[in-house]
């Protein structure tokens, strides 16, 4: 049981170390072409982006943006790897709970293996421009919209004679 023990407490400072590790982790991917630089948080996310000073000169803002694109993406699968990479030592090895404990139910399939972050294929050229592929706000493959219908004329209300009633209503009380 003390050997036990120790193996959790060992570990549990394991997986703190790793935690605080994973939460500064960032990666920095330059583009082949050396336009585009992305920095890339612990979240995934784009924390910096620097752009060469001649990039608008050498490239059109479409490849500007694919090569963006390409560079945040692969940033973020580096951020995820590196964040897998130090958690690997971790969960390698952890006995299930049914290991542990007579009769206690296995906990294996609640946690899921550590996947392999690979980049996948590069996804087709976009178009160069805005024009060249269309707008959303204007595509012909839609039917233009049907017109809204005419409202309908206001009801007049005739005009009272001032001896009349008015009505009971709820509102009123019937007063």
């Amino acid at each position: 049981m003390d050997t036990l023990l120790e193996n959790f407490e060992r570990q549990t400072a394991q997986l703190r170390d790793a935690q605080a590790a994973a939460a500064e982790t960032t990666a920095q991917v330059n583009s082949p072409d050396g336009l585009v630089r992305a920095t890339i948080d612990a979240g995934g996310n784009l924390a910096k982006l620097e752009f060469a000073p001649n990039a608008f000169e050498r490239t059109t803002p479409a490849q500007l943006a694919n090569t963006v694109q390409t560079a945040v993406r692969q940033g973020s699968l580096q951020v995820k790897q590196k964040i897998a990479d130090l958690m690997a030592p971790i969960t390698e090895g952890l006995p299930d709970l049914a290991d542990l404990v007579e009769g206690a139910p296995s906990l294996a399939g609640l946690v899921p293996p550590i996947p392999e972050f690979v980049e996948s294929p590069e996804e087709a050229p976009r178009p160069e421009s805005f024009e060249d592929s269309g707008s959303i706000l204007r595509n012909e493959a839609v039917p233009p919209p049907v017109p809204a219908p005419k409202p309908a004329p206001k009801r007049v209300r005739p005009p009272r004679d001032e001896d009349e009633e008015p009505p009971s209503s709820w509102m009123t009380r019937g007063d």
